[in-house]
């Protein structure tokens, strides 16, 4: 096999992959564009998000989203939260693969397309996106666009900007955030032929600069440990026929079975991601005989070593001993390791594209000394571009409709901005606004609401995001896992009451409780008497509480409310 003359294609247009990776979007997302907000599981927003102690970090529990929060609450006033959402949506998948085919800008167009379309379209991307996490997969869509600008000819100066842009996305999650310093520090360090050190150190400069909106409230907020569950439940398990390693090698394994495309429970998608698998093999061999022994080397290990920690860390020995290391601040930031999977799925994707390429100038060359014609010589190879595509959307065919279920613009209730309004304007026991304001507690007391006025998806509670007070609620994530449901996070102790829906004035003026908030219609059990309480705001889909003579909350006291793990 002949190397696709790489050196010489520095000119080829990225119009042709930009335009399929559009296309693709355009044909995953359009059912997600809309007036209104996207509810799905843990991708939620509010029409007016405010700097709350859940956007800052501040309210005790673990920063997931943060920045993210703070930085959708301070662009609300130009670019609408829903807008925000969709943008995401799409971009995560757009940016993927327009990212990707700029790495492989000098492998052809073949190359170019066939990458593009696999780093947009996997099991990968469909399971995140399934699971709600876009901001997370952002890191992902990102990554070969650090890559590049920090392999750029551009200025000290201006490289150092480029980065900091391409991470910024990223960054908006404390995983994404951690994920960028790995890929560019890694490709400062093990891609550049001859690494700048004081430039990698102004990159690691910048690493710690971006992890610390989630860090210092982290460190000064939060617990600092996780539950020893969520090793187990948040492991990679078997999506498919072929088991956890097969699933996990072809860029499936996650945890959530709600995520899960029940076309891998078939044969064909997994059997197309063999192919797939070869076909990157078949690129990892054009490096080699190119000579481009350094990006062979740096693919092999970002798709092998996430790989084995991924199936190690699911395999009973080693899980037990991370499952006790949960408990050591900062492991459970990893407790999710299918995320690991963003690295190898990137890999793969450049690896196909080269081996498409590859395949597609070999067989053109041939054609070419058998005295073919330079169009049939043409049409072939775009014939086996279009193969090696076909392959590639058919390791997922239901992503699509998955997607169009999924994410859908909603409108909040009108009585929705009442109970904000009341829970932000009234003060109970003539108490202030923002750090000293009494705590919300909304119920039922599950994490999770599923109402008529969303559809039947659930979807995390979006209360803490529209209150400036603190909102007291159920973070415990129960997991199916092997027959047996996992609960991960840690609850007070009042949590059995109020799991049952029994609630006492006393204690909620104890615990700093200001208000309760009832969602309607939603799964779990609501208070049926409410002695002591005055009712604020009643509708259809909301009620609201007061509690007389609630204690000011003292700033900094995190002793009640759940800690999730």
């Amino acid at each position: 096999m002949r190397s696709t003359g790489a050196d010489a294609r520095r000119g080829v247009s990225l119009l042709p992959a930009v335009a399929v990776v559009a296309v693709l979007t355009t044909w995953l997302t359009w059912r997600s564009w809309g007036r209104g907000q996207l509810l799905y599981r843990d991708f939620v927003s509010v029409p007016d998000p405010v700097l709350g102690p859940a956007a800052l970090g501040t309210d005790g529990q673990p920063p997931r989203a943060v920045p993210l929060d703070a930085v959708m609450a301070l662009l609300a006033p130009l670019l609408p939260t829903g807008l925000q959402q969709q943008l995401m949506v799409a971009g995560c998948i757009f940016l993927a693969g327009t990212g990707v085919a700029v790495l492989l800008r000098r492998w052809g167009q073949v190359a170019m397309v066939t990458g593009a379309v696999a780093a947009a379209w996997n099991p990968y991307v469909a399971e995140r996106l399934l699971v709600g996490q876009p901001p997370t997969l952002l890191a992902y869509s990102m990554t070969p666009w650090m890559v590049a600008a920090v392999r750029s000819r551009l200025r000290p100066a201006y490289r150092l900007l480029a980065v900091a842009a391409a991470a910024a996305p990223a960054a908006l999650t404390p995983w994404g955030g951690v994920l960028a310093a790995m890929v560019v520090l890694g490709t400062a360090t093990l891609l550049v032929p001859r690494p700048r050190w004081g430039l990698v150190g102004a990159y690691a400069v910048l690493a710690v600069l971006w992890c610390l909106p989630w860090a210092v409230p982290a460190v000064r907020y939060g617990s600092g440990t996780g539950d020893p569950d969520g090793a187990a439940a948040f492991a990679a398990g078997a999506d498919s026929w072929a088991g956890t390693v097969g699933s996990v090698l072809t860029l499936g394994g996650i945890w959530a079975p709600a995520a899960r495309l029940a076309s891998r429970e078939g044969p064909w998608p997994v059997v197309c991601s063999l192919l797939v698998l070869g076909t990157a093999v078949v690129g990892a061999v054009t490096l080699r005989r190119a000579g481009r022994t350094r990006e062979l080397g740096v693919l092999a290990a970002a798709w092998a070593v996430p790989t084995a920690v991924v199936l190690l860390l699911a395999w009973g020995p080693v899980l037990g001993v991370y499952a006790s290391l949960q408990g050591v601040p900062g492991f459970a930031l990893a407790r999710d390791t299918h995320r690991l999977l963003a690295l190898p799925a990137v890999a793969v994707a450049v690896l196909v594209g080269v081996g498409a390429g590859a395949l597609a100038a070999d067989v053109a060359a041939r054609l070419s000394r058998e005295g073919q014609g330079r169009g049939a010589s043409s049409v072939v190879a775009a014939a086996l571009g279009v193969l090696a595509v076909s392959l590639v959307l058919l390791t997922a065919p239901d992503l699509p409709g998955r997607l169009v279920e999924a994410y859908r613009p909603v409108t909040y209730p009108g009585e929705w901005a009442r109970v904000v309004a009341t829970v932000d304007g009234e003060s109970p026991a003539g108490q202030g606004q923002g750090q000293g304001q009494a705590r919300v507690l909304s119920l039922p007391w599950q994490p999770f609401r599923q109402v008529a006025w969303v559809g039947p998806q659930p979807f995390l509670d979006p209360l803490p995001r529209a209150l400036r007070a603190e909102v007291v609620g159920s973070t415990v994530l129960t997991v199916p896992r092997d027959g047996t449901l996992l609960p991960v996070g840690n609850e007070p102790s009042e949590a059995a009451a109020w799991t049952q829906g029994r609630i006492d004035v006393a204690a909620l003026s104890r615990l700093g409780i200001g208000y309760v908030v009832e969602w309607k219609g939603t799964p779990g059990r609501l208070p049926a008497r409410h002695d002591g309480l005055r009712l604020v705001t009643r509708g259809q889909w909301f009620d609201t509480w007061a509690v007389p003579g609630a204690a000011r909350r003292v700033a900094g006291n995190t002793d009640v409310g759940p800690t999730s793990g």
